[in-house]
């Protein structure tokens, strides 16, 4: 068998994983899967030369079943979040370097002991740590803290719960009392205590925010940055400069190599090696810089050992080590960035740079570079980062010419920092050499077009580019028939896999979704025919996106508006709102306000009629029921509370929607005398601010039904039980009806 085949089979079974990864809901299955595609790629590694591509392969898919496959103990999790709510005292080890957060940092932990109260608790997973306060800690310290556990925080575009359960984490501390007991000594002490040591230095010799630029640029530390400067260099495809890349690693390999080859000659390699490793650790061992440490103590041992050595040998075994170290790094977005971007730099670099021969050699390869990465990250990056920057390939032409001389001298700043007169006066050349990466992200965010706002990338977007460039980068390096073949594939692969999509975005089942709109509420109910909106939130942008992500394109018009309340939460997003709708639902009161006039005329001057609603009242449409709970009739319309329109909203699965949202204390009393059933998920007052009143929660809710909260951030009232979904946290929900 030939090499080329062997790659197509390895990839083949590379998209059959990823295929299961989107499709298979259950991760159990997911780890037998995996299993069961690492052992036809350790058959097939006994027949293929090389050989490597399929053990590495082989090992991965070993590390991902590793991953999931539910462990020994599978009550841990639960255990864990039964506590959550309650105060402990805990004692135990750090176990990764801490992350600082405004105002404190957070850090995960190894617990020894658990106390809630005078109990001891065990077998609940290690912890992530909270604190608010100068404290800074490292790997291998013990530490002791109090505080109140609760549920990981979730982020709007990162299944954050998740990836924390992949370190078996299920609940955090939120300490008010933090201390380390014992720092961390020997050997595992040494990377804290340089970085330490190296970012005092750096504060000593340049102001700010110079000395945290320089920090992120030689370390890939990102504190102390002005929000302003960090926006810009993200907005820029700049921000990869705060992170310890391969490129970094590089520069550092070189410049030791040269300081210890004329005293050790060939004696260098293996304290090269040595230092490149404590570079890396010093930087926080993140996954890129474990990458490049490991590609690069590779290429420099091979050539000691007068080996050849081959980057698609070295990154394929890298990966397979690290992932059979960490499984969970398969989840991380800096280790798929970092692999990710290094194939497609090594695939296409060589390609485009050959095209930009009219640009100087010193712009033209990072130029070249940036691009390449940028084609092979993009849904990467528009998921996970949410933005596209079109001026990145200048921006870093611009500046990555400079990075070995910032590299270089923040390292010389380190070495000088024992005379530290000597040190502010080398740092004046570096200092403007900061100021021009500075500046330069500073002038081109503020071109036109300079970075597009991503708000939502679906998986299968991301499955379709990569279907079509694939092919499409192997039809540039074939020819003849190959070639054609390679251009169908590129053409037909992204075609079905969108059309499929499409058509199960377009037949989804009945659902209700809490939209993310900030400060405010909008609720789409869609089923098999059509959709309802309920309220816009503060924002047209932000209503506008949501809908588009929610409806398929063809859908643009609406079975109906409802308004529950004129307040700006719920109608600003309706400001030049330009979709019809069959009709407009408002409560049958003489509501205050002009702005709900206003949504209301528009959409009845595209067609809609109006519909006003009083308790006791119910209507069907798009497939749903509509039981109107409040205003009551003759309701005063300028009390606020009491003349806002309130639902519940049943589906055809039997599920139901109650939306009580802008009653007060006595309106919601009222509507619960209305209540026939419980509700399956219910929105709440004032996005959790305020508790139900008790005859509310007395008919609405059962031990099955699940809390809902519409915020842009903030605490709950005291008395919610934890699993309250927050749009804060979990981005827009959608919930099966």
């Amino acid at each position: 068998m030939t090499r080329f085949p062997a790659l197509i089979v390895a990839t083949s079974w590379c998209v059959a994983l990823a295929a299961a990864v989107v499709l298979v809901p259950s991760q159990p299955i997911l780890g037998v899967l995996a299993v069961a595609l690492a052992i036809p790629c350790l058959a097939l590694a006994l027949v293929v030369r090389p050989a490597i591509l399929s053990i590495a392969l082989a090992f991965a898919l070993l590390a991902v079943g590793r991953a999931e496959l539910p462990a020994v103990d599978q009550q841990v999790a639960s255990r864990a979040e039964g506590l959550a709510g309650q105060i402990a005292t805990i004692t135990g080890r750090v176990a990764d370097d801490g992350r600082q957060t405004a105002g404190g940092g957070e850090v995960l932990v190894e617990p020894d002991r658990i106390f809630i109260g005078t109990q001891q608790v065990s077998s609940i997973g290690n912890l992530l740590v909270r604190w608010r306060g100068p404290s800074r800690v490292a790997f291998g310290d013990q530490v002791r803290a109090t505080g109140e556990l609760a549920l990981p925080r979730d982020l709007p575009a990162f299944d954050r719960r998740a990836y924390l359960a992949q370190r078996r984490v299920y609940v955090e501390l939120q300490s008010t009392s933090f201390d380390v007991t014992n720092s961390g000594s020997g050997l595992a002490g040494i990377p804290a205590w340089l970085r330490a040591r190296y970012t005092t230095a750096l504060d000593d010799a340049l102001p700010p925010p110079h000395s945290a630029v320089l920090l992120g640029t030689v370390l890939g530390i990102r504190q102390g940055i002005p929000p302003a400067l960090n926006n810009a260099l993200i907005a820029t495809g700049l921000v990869h400069l705060l992170v310890l890349s391969g490129l970094k690693v590089a520069v550092f390999a070189r410049i030791v190599q040269a300081a210890l080859q004329p005293v050790l000659g060939r004696l260098a390699t293996w304290p090269a090696l040595a230092l490149i490793a404590v570079y890396a650790m010093v930087g926080g061992a993140t996954p890129a810089a474990v990458r490049a440490a490991a590609m690069g103590g590779l290429a420099i041992a091979a050539s000691r050992l007068g080996r050849p050595t081959h980057v698609w040998t070295s990154l394929a075994l890298t990966a397979a080590a690290m992932q059979g170290w960490h499984p969970e790094l398969a989840w991380d977005v800096g280790f798929q960035l970092s692999f990710a971007g290094t194939a497609a730099i090594i695939l296409l670099t060589p390609t485009i740079e050959k095209r930009l021969g009219f640009m100087p050699k010193v712009l033209r390869e990072p130029f070249a570079v940036t691009c390449a990465a940028q084609v092979g990250t993009l849904p990467m990056m528009a998921t996970d980062f949410h933005v596209l920057s079109p001026v990145a390939p200048l921006a870093n032409a611009l500046v990555i010419p400079i990075l070995p001389l910032l590299i270089s001298g923040g390292l010389l700043l380190g070495v000088l920092s024992f005379i530290p007169e000597l040190a502010r006066i080398a740092a004046i050349p570096i200092a403007g050499l900061l100021a021009y990466l500075e500046q330069v992200a500073y002038i081109l965010t503020r071109v036109p077009a300079a970075a597009f706002p991503i708000p939502r990338f679906p998986t299968w977007a991301g499955l379709a580019y990569y279907s079509g460039l694939a092919p499409g980068i192997a039809a540039g390096q074939l020819a003849g028939r190959r070639r054609i073949i390679a251009i169908a594939g590129a053409v037909l692969a992204p075609t079905l896999i969108s059309a499929a999509a499409l058509g199960i975005w377009a037949n989804a089942p009945p659902q209700a979704t809490v939209m993310t709109v900030g400060d405010g509420q909008a609720l789409l109910f869609r089923g098999s025919h059509g959709a309802v909106l309920v309220d816009g939130g503060p924002s047209p942008a932000h209503l506008k996106d949501e809908l588009g992500a929610l409806l398929p394109p063809w859908q643009t018009k609406l079975e109906a508006i409802a308004i529950t309340a004129p307040t700006l939460g719920h109608v600003g997003g309706f400001a030049g709102f330009d979709r019809p709708a069959g009709k407009v639902l408002i409560p049958d009161v003489q509501l205050a306000g002009s702005a709900w006039r206003t949504a209301a005329l528009e959409a009845t001057a595209r067609g809609a009629a109006v519909v006003r609603l009083t308790a006791g009242s119910s209507l069907a449409i798009a497939g749903f029921n509509l039981e109107v709970l409040a205003p009551e009739p003759g309701a005063p319309g300028d009390q606020v509370g009491a003349a806002y329109l309130a639902i519940r909203v049943s589906g055809p699965g039997g599920r139901s929607f109650c939306d009580f949202s802008d009653l007060d204390l006595e309106a919601q009393t009222l509507a619960a005398t209305r209540l026939r059933k419980p509700c399956s998920y219910l929105l709440l007052p004032a996005g959790g601010r305020s508790l139900l009143s008790p005859e509310l929660e007395h008919a609405a809710m059962s031990p099955t039904t699940q809390l809902i909260a519409s915020r842009a951030a903030g605490q709950l009232a005291h008395g919610f039980p934890p699993n309250v979904l927050r749009t804060d946290q979990e981005g827009t929900i959608t919930l099966p009806m």
